[in-house]
């Protein structure tokens, strides 16, 4: 045999093995259910940081964040064109992005998402108007039939305003209390615009802004700086107990309730209040 020969045959074998172990490494990586997170970072530290989450929706809805939130798509979804590059869009019933800890600073952030205080929660939306109530961003009570917070849209005849209401928990006193918030805001459906709901505990306010300009404000007589109880993982694009299984032991599915079926893009949660400023350059930052 000669030198050319053996040469040739080494790389068909070289080849091969290569080519198997590639096949068995993407085998290994699709049938991992696990492998839902970006893989290579180190693990975060739980260092505080008023900015809780981070996401962009660049095809993924990974939190950019520091605290690393594990986030799962559920259901139905596809990333669209966005504000800025992709986001994330709802395209059929049963779907939602499921945000658990970092296993590694589980407890830090239990904490911290327990005693909040005060919270931004701001993103950009583009959807029609909903025939059903559709929840938008929760932070689940897992004993109870509403959550600790939850954000949605309610059930409206307009095919532009849209009619957001707010619920919340606050535990502080050692006796719950209860309060809700009901904006009517114009304008809304059918184009992409940018929504933030600020709560300062410092002085029970909530300002809801769309587009950079605040459209909303309210002293919410009696809430004060907010401390949750009974805290589960997050959710955006339904209610906790439309989840499948439901995240709260307090409700199961309801028929009136729905499924969040539009496009959403650059998503932010924080444990304090923004200032309009700070709200105007979220919005400002599309460009």
């Amino acid at each position: 045999m000669t030198m050319k020969i053996k040469k040739y045959i080494s790389a068909i074998i070289v080849s091969t093995v290569l080519l198997f172990g590639a096949q068995s490494c993407f085998q290994d990586l699709e049938n991992d259910p696990a492998f839902d997170y970006p893989q290579g970072f180190p693990d975060p530290t739980g260092e505080y940081k008023p900015e809780k989450l981070n996401l962009p929706f660049e095809g993924d809805v990974y939190d950019q964040g520091t605290y690393q939130f594990v986030n799962s798509g559920v259901g139905v979804y596809s990333f669209v064109d966005g504000v800025k590059g992709k986001a994330y869009k709802g395209d059929a019933d049963t779907t939602y992005v499921l945000i658990n800890n970092h296993p590694a600073i589980s407890k830090i952030v239990e904490s911290e998402i327990t005693n909040l205080g005060s919270f931004t929660v701001s993103f950009w939306m583009k959807s029609s108007r909903n025939t059903s109530a559709t929840g938008l961003f929760s932070i689940t009570n897992t004993k109870t039939f509403w959550s600790n917070l939850d954000i949605f849209l309610e059930n409206t005849g307009s095919e532009t305003q849209a009619f957001f209401k707010v619920h919340i928990y606050n535990e502080r006193t050692g006796s719950r209390v209860e309060k809700w918030v009901e904006a009517r805001v114009d304008n809304v459906f059918g184009d992409w615009v940018h929504m933030a709901f600020v709560y300062d505990g410092t002085t029970s306010t909530m300002n809801i802004y769309k587009d950079g300009n605040s459209v909303f404000q309210s002293v919410i007589t009696g809430l004060g700086e907010l401390q949750f109880k009974d805290v589960g993982p997050m959710i955006i694009g339904t209610f906790p107990y439309q989840a499948n299984p439901s995240l709260t032991s307090g409700a199961t599915n309801q028929s009136w309730a729905g499924w969040y079926k539009g496009a959403m893009d650059q998503f932010h949660f924080y444990s304090e209040p923004l200032s309009a400023n700070e709200v105007k350059e979220l919005y400002d930052s599309k460009n």
